[in-house]
């Protein structure tokens, strides 16, 4: 099936459930899919121009995102896989997918990998990132399905709108 708000598209299995912020605009805003077995793709989406002031492009943003993980103090591994920006049409967008291991209260380490894109839409003035975390410690049933959803994911914006 595919869903489309506020100009983004992403192709989802039937049995998903959506949830969508209800303070949620074109302008900003945040949207989730809960697989049956319960994983999850989030959607955020907010102005751009605080960012693009800051990072001028989104490889600039991923960048010191990355950077700021690994300075983490709470961080004891951090890889980050693949991941090369791509223009196209007003779009700056960069996949990623990093792994990483940190120590939770108590002492207890746990592993998580993310999977996502980042996108600087300036069509419509947004800064979106659609991700999704995955436990690689458990099963993950849904996890093909997951990343081929946000293979599938796009924003459609190709006027200003904001």
């Amino acid at each position: 099936m595919k869903f489309a708000c506020y100009d983004l598209e992403m192709s989802v299995p039937n049995d998903w459930r959506l949830g969508i912020d209800k303070k949620s605009s074109y302008a900003s805003g945040a949207l989730s899919f809960t697989t049956p077995a319960g994983m999850t793709v989030e959607a955020v989406w907010e102005g751009l121009e605080k960012h693009a002031q800051k990072y001028p492009t989104v490889e600039s943003f991923m960048n010191s995102y990355f950077e700021m993980m690994r300075t983490d103090r709470h961080v004891k591994e951090f890889m980050v896989d693949g991941g090369r920006p791509i223009v196209e049409g007003g779009h700056e967008s960069y996949p990623h997918e990093i792994t990483f291991t940190y120590k939770r209260g108590l002492g207890k380490t746990v592993s998580q990998k993310m999977v996502g894109i980042a996108i600087y839409c300036r069509p419509s003035n947004r800064f979106i990132i659609v991700y999704s975390r995955i436990d690689p410690s458990k099963p993950n049933d849904d996890e093909g399905a997951v990343r081929d959803s946000l293979k599938s994911f796009e924003c459609t914006s190709r006027d200003a709108k904001l």
